[in-house]
């Protein structure tokens, strides 16, 4: 998700002065950047590691760029995992956020413990004040969540993921009965409404994610 996550109100923010517009691609918000739905250029590639990357596109109001490098990783002893690698470069100065949405086949239970969140309004948009976790129901989770106390852990019948990120900000979706959503943003929904991180020629942004999964033979 980039060079935002999550919903943008209305599809609208201020930056510099101006306002921009972003077409309504979730009505009546705009949604998930401008590059999910774009085609990636293989940059290069060898047996374990793969670099894209992706122009911001004219719905963007700013010229810049993403690369995404995607590397596996594996031992032994039944540990693996993905790594993946964000950096949004401009060409003028812009706000910017980058996230992941990664969708998970529906756990057996999970550890996904947070210090706060942000409450949603009205429009199902998060506020960016923090609030304290209330008991949740699973099942019917879709809330943004801010630093996580412990490694984010999905438990499966014979392994785990283990999920952990560079990005403090957290969105889980665990609406569908076949699935679960866990997904790192370097800040939270409407962010560039709300004090957003600059990406300049000179500053490009970085972000990591990585997703780890552990054999229960070797974690014992």
């Amino acid at each position: 998700m980039v060079p935002f996550a999550g919903r943008i109100r209305h599809g609208r923010f201020t930056f510099d002065g101006r306002v921009h517009s972003l077409p309504l691609n979730m009505p009546p918000h705009a949604i998930h950047g401008t590059v999910f739905e774009s085609r990636w250029d293989v940059v290069d590639t060898d047996d374990l590691t793969c670099r894209l990357r992706c122009d911001l596109g004219e719905q963007w109001p700013f010229r810049g760029r993403v690369e995404h490098v995607i590397a596996l990783r594996h031992d032994s002893t039944g540990r693996g995992g993905v790594d993946h690698r964000l950096t949004v470069f401009a060409e003028e100065p812009m706000p910017a956020q980058v996230g992941w949405h990664p969708w998970f086949v529906r756990p057996v239970s999970s550890r996904l413990r947070f210090r706060a969140m942000h409450r949603r309004d009205a429009e199902g948009i998060a506020r960016p004040v923090e609030s304290p976790i209330p008991d949740l129901v699973p099942g019917a989770i879709d809330d943004s969540f801010v630093d996580p106390q412990e490694i984010l852990t999905l438990h499966y019948d014979t392994f785990d993921l283990e999920l952990t990120s560079t990005c403090r900000d957290w969105v889980v979706y665990d609406e569908p009965t076949h699935a679960t959503c866990v997904e790192p943003q370097s800040g939270p929904p409407d962010a560039l409404n709300h004090a957003p991180s600059v990406v300049t020629p000179s500053q490009p942004m970085t972000h990591r994610f990585a997703i780890e999964w552990v054999a229960r033979a070797a974690r014992a």
